[in-house]
C-alpha cells in the first residue's frame, strides 16, 4: 500500500533533499513507520536506525497540535466563540475588526513579519506581536503568518488562567500519553539536529524558531518536540476516534470546514485543507521539514519528520518534493 508515496520519500535521501526521513503511514487496515538516511550531513555521518522515537523540533506542527486543538477544546466549553473580537480578549490589539477565526484561518490582513524589528529579549517577542499592523482587509486573503498564532496563544492565556504550555501538556499531551513530547528544548542526545548557523552554531536540543527561542517558550507558533510515535498517537485519534479524548466529532468536522472557500487559500481551523475527492484533508507544515495529511473522511494519514534545513534553510528542491508527496499520498489513498 502507498507504494508511490514510500518511494518518493526514499527519493527525498536519495536526490539529497534532507539527510534522513522518519515518516508513518495509518489507515484501518494496518500502521506502518519507518527512518532511513542519515541524521546529518555531518562527517560521522551517523546513520538514521529504524525507530519512532527519534525526536524532532516540529516547528509549526505545533499550530495545529496544540494551539487549534486547544482552542476547539475551549469552545466546547463555551469561552468564546469564533466570531469574537481578539480585542475582546487582549485590549491592547488595536485593530477591533479582527476576530479569533481571521487569525485561526490566517485571513486577519495582519502583515506576515516586521523587517528590521528587533526581538532580543522575551518582552520583544509580545511587542513585536502588538505592533504588527494590517497590510489588508481581514478577510479577503489568506496569508500565513506567526503573528496570528502568537496572539491565539496568548488569548488561551487570558481564556483560562494558566500559561500556554501548562494547557497544552495537560489538555492534550497527557491524554494522549505523548511522553517523549517537550516545549523549548528536549535531549539533544535523542533529537535530530537542524540548522547550522552563525550564531547558535548546530542547533539541537533547543527550539530553533527565533521567536520561540527568545521568548523562552510558552509560544502558539512553534516551540514543540515530539517523537513520530507520539504524533502518531495524535493522528490515531483524529483518524480513528472521532477525536477523542481531545474534543467531540463534532469540533473534528469543524477542523475541516472550509470557511476560506473565497478566498486564495482554502483554511480550516488551524489547518490547511487540501482537496480529497468530495471532501477536505486537513494538512499542515512546519519551517524544519516536518509535515502531516489526516484525512478523517477516509481514515488515512501521512505523518513525515525531516530535519530538511540542515544544514541550511535553502531548501527549495524540498518544497517542490513535498507537494508532490502529499498530492501522491492523497491519490493512493483512493487506490487501497
Amino acid at each position: 500500500m502507498f507504494q508511490d508515496t514510500k518511494k518518493l520519500l526514499h527519493r527525498l535521501v536519495e536526490q539529497q533533499h534532507v539527510p534522513g526521513v522518519s515518516y508513518a503511514i495509518l489507515t484501518e487496515e494496518q500502521q506502518e513507520s519507518d527512518s532511513f538516511g542519515l541524521k546529518t550531513w555531518q562527517p560521522e555521518e551517523t546513520p538514521l536506525v529504524k525507530s519512532d522515537s527519534h525526536i524532532y523540533d516540529i516547528a509549526s506542527l505545533t499550530k495545529v497540535i496544540g494551539t487549534a486543538t486547544r482552542l476547539v477544546q475551549l469552545h466546547e466549553q463555551n469561552l468564546f466563540e469564533w466570531s469574537d473580537p481578539v480585542a475582546r480578549y487582549l485590549p491592547d490589539f488595536n485593530y477591533p475588526e479582527i476576530t479569533l477565526l481571521d487569525l485561526v484561518t490566517h485571513s486577519s490582513g495582519l502583515q506576515k513579519n516586521i523587517p528590521g524589528f528587533p526581538i532580543e529579549q522575551p518582552e520583544d517577542v509580545r511587542r513585536y506581536v502588538f505592533s504588527a499592523e494590517p497590510v489588508c482587509p481581514r478577510n479577503e486573503v489568506v496569508e500565513y503568518s506567526d503573528i496570528n498564532f502568537l496572539l491565539l496563544g496568548y488569548i488561551i492565556e487570558e481564556l483560562e488562567d494558566q500559561p500556554f504550555e501548562t494547557q497544552i501538556r495537560a489538555n492534550i499531551l497527557l491524554p494522549l500519553e505523548m511522553n517523549s513530547s517537550s516545549f523549548y528544548a528536549a535531549n539533544p542526545a535523542y533529537t535530530i539536529p537542524i540548522e547550522l548557523t552563525e550564531k547558535r552554531g548546530l542547533i539541537n536540543g533547543i527550539v530553533h524558531d527565533h521567536k520561540a527561542y527568545i521568548a523562552l517558550g510558552n509560544t502558539g507558533h512553534a516551540g514543540l518536540f515530539a517523537p513520530l510515535s507520539d504524533l502518531m498517537k495524535y493522528a490515531h485519534a483524529l483518524l480513528f476516534q472521532d477525536g477523542a479524548p481531545l474534543f467531540q466529532s463534532h469540533s473534528l468536522a469543524a477542523l475541516s470546514h472550509n470557511y476560506t472557500k473565497n478566498l486564495n487559500r482554502d483554511r480550516g481551523i488551524g489547518f490547511d485543507l487540501r482537496k480529497s475527492s468530495d471532501h477536505y484533508a486537513l494538512y499542515h507544515t512546519g519551517f524544519t521539514g516536518t509535515f502531516i495529511v489526516l484525512d478523517t473522511e477516509k481514515k488515512a494519514g501521512l505523518i513525515v519528520l525531516t530535519n530538511r534545513i540542515h544544514p541550511t534553510r535553502n531548501n527549495q528542491p524540498f518544497l517542490e518534493a513535498r507537494e508532490h508527496i502529499v498530492d501522491t499520498f492523497i491519490a493512493e489513498i483512493y487506490k487501497k
